[in-house]
């Protein structure tokens, strides 16, 4: 009995750690924090994004930009975000396969539309030295784009009465302790 217990909480620790590792991911795209995305791959890692196939390094540039300007994501959007929805891992040991269903939505730069993309990470994972990351990546597109329209004045009006997001480390979800602003 003791042993079977073991090995469920084995895996349901697995699990988790799995995807802590793929939500890392995501936060750090949204976040434009190269560290973090880093963190959820092994440095020798393979990323397959469709337009896009190298290092956990090179992706990082891909999407962040680097010194040498900025990558896709703020060439082509003013804010995005990623959403991890569905989401199964057979665990073998030392190595897990999962699929990942995302949405991803952002809204295009100098434009008042925004645009949905889905599609699912395949993504193999492999434990080493005691820690769950990326070894590889395949990006499967699902709907490639639904475009909508993001009235100006609304967004403003919209934007005004939250937190102002940032793609740096002085956005509100790095502030520790988190406080609330008094509102007048």
């Amino acid at each position: 009995m003791t042993d079977d217990i073991s090995a469920k909480l084995r895996e349901l620790v697995d699990r988790s750690e799995i995807l802590q590792c793929l939500h890392r991911c995501a936060r750090g795209m949204d976040r434009h924090d190269a560290e973090l995305i880093a963190s959820a791959y092994h440095t020798d890692a393979i990323d397959d994004h469709g337009g896009f196939s190298g290092s956990p390094a090179e992706f990082v540039e891909y999407v962040n930009g680097s010194s040498a300007g900025p990558g896709v994501h703020e060439q082509l959007f003013t804010d995005h975000m990623h959403y991890l929805t569905n989401h199964s891992a057979e665990i073998d040991g030392d190595t897990a396969h999962s699929e990942t269903y995302y949405i991803m939505v952002g809204r295009y730069r100098g434009s008042d539309r925004a645009g949905i993309w889905t599609g699912r990470y395949v993504d193999r994972l492999e434990r080493r030295d005691g820690e769950w990351k990326i070894a590889a990546r395949r990006v499967v597109m699902g709907a490639t784009s639904v475009d909508f329209s993001c009235s100006p004045t609304a967004v403003a009006e919209a934007e005004a009465l939250f937190a102002t997001p940032t793609w740096n480390k002085s956005d509100v979800s790095y502030q520790r302790p988190l406080a609330v602003p008094a509102r007048g």
